[in-house]
């Protein structure tokens, strides 16, 4: 879930081959009015089996993000301003309970919408950001709720469109690989 939330953040973010940096992402993903994506996520635990995959389609608007698994179960988190929700697959809405004040989830769900709203700021809050060729890299900060992760990965292609994320804990590395992304508005041409 944690997961999924983070990855529903991280598609506004910039590109490869060049060094990508803060005013590159600011051009491609700033003014986003929706972003619609088909990602492909695996999982790998220390003590799993085997990587588990599973297909999932992303939607985000500002007010709101839903991450929908589409296969091999079908499931969906939903972040509605400040509110996280799941719907099964009946269609009924299951809220978090007790989780909901969690300080942890309420870090995750601050750094999911500085993400898609391209603050700088909201994100460094948390992590700190190293911009390279074709990657952007965040590192959680000492004493941050957030450090549950090791380090968050964005790819990019050379259109500076998101190719893949990879999210580090010291157990569990996911790879979500972006098969389609539609942006509105669309990014502006490039020289």
């Amino acid at each position: 879930m944690i997961a999924a939330l983070l990855a529903a953040a991280l598609l506004a973010a910039p590109a490869a081959g060049g060094v990508v940096t803060p005013e590159g992402l600011r051009a491609r993903y700033g003014g986003i009015r929706r972003l619609e994506a088909e990602v492909v996520q695996v999982k790998e635990g220390k003590h799993w089996a085997r990587p588990f995959e599973s297909r999932v389609k992303l939607r985000y608007t500002p007010g709101r993000v839903e991450w929908e698994t589409v296969a091999p179960v079908q499931a969906l988190a939903v972040i509605e301003g400040d509110a996280l929700y799941l719907v099964g697959p009946d269609g009924k809405r299951r809220d978090l309970g007790p989780m909901a004040g969690d300080p942890r989830l309420e870090a995750i769900l601050r750094f999911v919408r500085a993400l898609l709203s391209v603050d700088l700021p909201g994100i460094e809050r948390d992590f700190a950001l190293t911009y390279g060729p074709g990657e952007l890299t965040a590192t959680p900060r000492p004493g941050s709720q957030l450090e549950l992760f090791t380090a968050v990965r964005l790819r990019f292609g050379a259109d500076l469109s998101i190719a893949a994320v990879d999210l580090e804990t010291r157990d569990e590395k996911t790879h979500l690989r972006f098969e389609r992304v539609e942006q509105d508005p669309a990014p502006a041409a490039r020289p």
